[in-house]
């Protein structure tokens, strides 16, 4: 069969773990000091992927927030915006997929591997005590957005979905250009590597699902195309009264972020900087990067507050 060899090809072409670019540097729980992090763990497919509960203060009687992360690095990447929940009351659990970040695993080729993580995840999740009793939020950006919204799947009280895509291959041809006239093979792949999982519409959970939904898309999204990929499934999903819609103006693929934020951060990758293709250039100014719109959080606490 063809399917090893689709993998190979695949993996020669995307990082074989995603643990952040060259430049741009992560932050940790040691970089809150009002925050609390206690470590967890699980195995999924034969990897042990590790993860955090974080929470200010005391962690008795506060809803939680399951945060999936996106592509590239693992949840690091957005530790600023994981306190900003935590700080809002919220313990949030947050874990590294297969071959990202802290977890185990090599040789990543394919955004459906999240899927089964997250199943695992559950499974899991399910026998802690600290869950017990209590709301459960699912949430995501990107990769993890589309991670999220396959969260319908459990048990969980609300979803929040940032900037997600719809189907998987959708997103591998466009991620790597050239791969697009391989689709049948990698889809083909994809269903026999990661069967149920494969090829996941997350449309069809979306129409059949009753639980709230907040779907969350900056209107300039060139990443996961606002035009191509969210005003399709709004247009389809437009009589279903528990979906919310939040299209973010001026906005590109981190909605979240304040504008002036969003256009820093795409001119250090645009400028090369970003990707280590500069050697001088002035000290990052992180702060400016990691500003978070208050605006848009707190139409996103709005939502997930409400009982």
């Amino acid at each position: 069969m063809c399917y090893p060899l689709t993998r190979k090809l695949l993996q020669k072409i995307c990082p074989s773990r995603q643990e952040g670019g060259p430049v741009l540097k992560f932050f940790y729980l040691s970089d809150y000091p009002d925050m609390t992090g206690e470590r967890f763990e699980f195995s999924s497919n034969g990897n042990i992927l590790k993860g955090y509960k974080y929470y200010i203060g005391n962690k008795e009687n506060k809803d939680i927030v399951i945060f999936h992360h996106g592509f590239g690095g693992g949840h690091n990447a957005y530790e600023d915006l994981l306190h900003k929940f935590a700080v809002h009351g919220y313990l949030v659990y947050t874990y590294d997929n297969s071959c990202c970040g802290d977890s185990e695993g090599s040789g990543w080729w394919n955004l459906s591997s999240s899927l089964a993580d997250q199943e695992n995840f559950f499974k899991w999740l399910d026998t802690d005590e600290d869950q017990k009793g209590r709301r459960r939020i699912v949430m995501g950006h990107s990769w993890g957005g589309f991670t999220a919204v396959n969260g319908l799947r459990y048990k969980v009280d609300k979803v929040v979905g940032i900037s997600a895509f719809n189907r998987v291959i959708t997103m591998i041809t466009d991620l790597y250009k050239g791969t697009k006239i391989l689709s049948p093979l990698i889809l083909s792949a994809q269903k026999h590597y990661f069967g149920k999982y494969g090829d996941v519409n997350t449309l069809g959970l979306l129409q059949n699902s009753n639980i709230p939904v907040l779907l969350v898309h900056g209107e300039k999204d060139d990443v996961v195309n606002y035009q191509k990929i969210f005003l399709p499934l709004k247009e389809k999903l437009k009589d279903k009264e528990n979906i919310k819609f939040y299209d973010v103006k001026d906005r590109y693929h981190q909605p979240y972020m304040s504008i002036r934020g969003q256009e820093y951060f795409r001119y250090l990758n645009e400028s090369g900087i970003a990707l280590g293709k500069v050697k001088d250039y002035p000290p990052i100014d992180y702060n400016l990067l990691l500003e978070i719109d208050e605006e848009v959080l707190n139409n996103i606490y709005s939502f997930i507050d409400e009982k």
